[in-house]
């Protein structure tokens, strides 16, 4: 989906807002999809809701889906062809099969995540209307990926050295090189991956950077979406399904894959489960407040699952509250951004993080390089060291020890520290 950024940009105007509310378009979509596909899978609108309504407040869901990366985009993408297809296939296999791969199809053209939705769609497919497939619906489902594909060896062609230069960049990832973890490390250890995959969750809810009870708490909701999984596991009238059995293999698929496959364990990726567990802790609850076959439910236990919700909302109402009323990251950028304007001139050339870019515009004037010209050997007139950076330097330390010497060699002798605050460190170079 390469051709849709620069579109949106070219109609709306370029700004990190622009670049959010594109990511924010297809967390909607995600929205959209699961409540269409939940009120085919559950026959009743009032699970589909709800389940759209949990994850529509889910706070940490909104943040990764609003961050401007393209897990957005995948995830709206995936889930509305699994919904086309659940949705649509008893009224045209063969047009809702095409249908269903062309978004699934541009899912995993958006993000490698995309073949979550592949595998899901195909199992999907062979779960329904395996006894109903042949040629003529392979050759259909087939064709959106085969088109896909020119297109991008089209687009590599124009530069393949460039091409592979980025693409195999991306697949190591800088966090590799400031953690003990790559993109592979769940192969070469599939065991420990699965332990590894709750430091996904985790690290999504600040746990292992929390300074305070009350920002762990916040784990809470982890543990809700737990137990509402284990609720449509274990209780045998919720388990026998058709709909639910749908939901515990989309969620056991899409768990044993990312903590398998993705051994970096990035915390954005949740917008792909979250959405699973929401629907699931839907279904529990829905199984407590309202009656069962016999038209009668205990009071007491809808009294008690109302609570329960009644908690649940609270408790992502506060954090998304607090977290809003307190942006440290939005403010610590802010003033970074304006101390650099009253002290770099136009011509001033600055290292720092990405994001700096929308301030300082993408031209040879800011460079993202956290080794600090070890390579390029420049001296830029400010340093920014963000985050990302300060991790790099300490991981450097260890693992690439030349580099390291080198940063401090760097910032001991031709830079002094001019301004800091909680997410960044501003070095000035010093003119003799």
């Amino acid at each position: 989906m390469f051709w849709l950024r620069p579109g949106w940009y070219k109609v709306f105007g370029f700004s990190l807002l622009t670049l959010r509310s594109l990511s924010i378009t297809f967390g909607a979509l995600v929205l959209f999809a699961w409540y269409a596909m939940m009120c085919r899978l559950s026959l009743d609108f009032r699970i589909a809701l709800l389940a759209v309504g949990l994850l529509a407040v889910d706070y940490h869901f909104l943040s990764f889906a609003a961050l401007g990366r393209m897990d957005a985009m995948c995830a709206g993408l995936g889930w509305a062809g699994c919904a086309a297809y659940v949705c649509l296939r008893e009224r045209n296999l063969k047009a809702t099969i095409f249908l269903a791969n062309t978004l699934v199809a541009a899912s995993c053209f958006t993000h490698p995540c995309g073949v979550l939705y592949f595998t899901l769609l195909s199992v999907l497919t062979l779960y329904y209307d395996r006894s109903a497939l042949g040629l003529g619906e392979m050759a259909v489902a087939v064709t959106p990926y085969l088109v896909g594909l020119a297109g991008w060896g089209a687009y590599i062609l124009q530069s393949p050295a460039q091409f592979w230069s980025q693409f195999a960049g991306n697949i190591s990832g800088i966090g590799s090189e400031y953690t003990q973890r790559d993109r592979w490390s769940g192969l070469r250890n599939p065991f420990a991956a699965f332990l590894w995959e709750v430091r996904r969750y985790l690290g999504a809810f600040h746990w292992y950077v929390a300074t305070s009870f009350r920002t762990r708490f916040q784990v809470s909701i982890l543990a809700l979406y737990l137990l509402g999984a284990a609720i449509a596991l274990c209780t045998p009238s919720l388990r026998r399904k058709p709909g639910n059995q749908v939901l515990l293999l989309a969620g056991s698929l899409f768990f044993f894959l990312l903590a398998v496959f993705e051994g970096m364990k990035s915390s954005p990726y949740i917008v792909h489960t979250f959405p699973i567990a929401a629907a699931l802790l839907a279904v529990s609850f829905a199984s407590f407040l309202w009656p069962d076959q016999n038209g009668y439910r205990s009071p007491w236990i809808r009294g008690a699952a109302a609570a329960v919700l009644a908690a649940f909302l609270c408790i992502q109402f506060f954090y998304g509250i607090q977290d809003n009323r307190n942006p440290r990251e939005q403010w610590d950028y802010a003033a970074t951004v304006g101390f650099l304007k009253n002290h770099a001139g136009p011509s001033s050339q600055i290292v720092g993080g990405g994001e700096l870019a929308f301030q300082f515009g993408f031209d040879a004037n800011l460079i993202d390089d956290p080794r600090l010209g070890y390579y390029s050997g420049k001296q830029p007139d400010f340093i920014v060291a963000n985050d990302l950076y300060r991790a790099w330097f300490k991981r450097s330390e260890s693992r690439y020890p030349e580099i390291f010497h080198h940063i401090e060699r760097v910032l001991g002798a031709s830079y002094r520290e001019v301004f800091h605050n909680a997410s960044y460190t501003v070095y000035r170079r010093v003119v003799d």
